[in-house]
């Protein structure tokens, strides 16, 4: 079994930027020699996530215009609210960000798994992995873990 870990730093340039990943998960899928098996695309943040979805202007507008619907930045969070929270607080500033998590967590998850035949990843006729910023912007970490034969 052949098995290659790729990692990727990637900044964003505003909330809600939509990054398309695609051709690196292609490269990582080349680079393992991995022909049929899987790759498994990982977001390593909360305020961060991957989705399977058509790189398409008006579809990617909408998809913006549906996550500040879903949370908005404008109302209340406890996550925010500094005096009741006491789990989780660093040693630095800490950022209103309670939306950017809620919509992490809707949104369903940090990974995907896809599977490779033929040396390359078995996506839709459509399908692009984009990286959705939440939050930031700030440097974001992507693990690409490809194995199989």
């Amino acid at each position: 079994m052949r098995s290659l870990t790729t990692n990727l730093q990637l900044t964003p340039t505003c909330r809600h930027d939509i990054i398309d990943v695609t051709d690196e998960l292609e490269r990582a899928v080349k680079d393992s020699g991995v022909t049929d098996g899987c790759i498994v695309a990982f977001c390593a943040h909360t305020t961060a996530t991957l989705v399977l979805g058509e790189w398409e202007d008006g579809l990617l507008e909408d998809f913006r215009k549906r996550l500040l619907d879903l949370a908005p930045p404008d109302v209340y969070y406890a996550h925010d609210d500094l005096t009741r929270r006491t789990q989780n607080i660093g040693d630095w500033v800490e950022p209103i960000n309670g939306h950017s998590h809620i919509a992490h967590m809707i949104m369903g998850g940090s990974s995907h798994t896809i599977p490779v035949g033929a040396g390359r990843p078995l996506l839709g006729r459509w399908q692009r992995l984009l990286l959705v910023e939440l939050d930031g912007p700030r440097p974001r970490d992507l693990v690409f873990h490809c194995f199989g034969e």
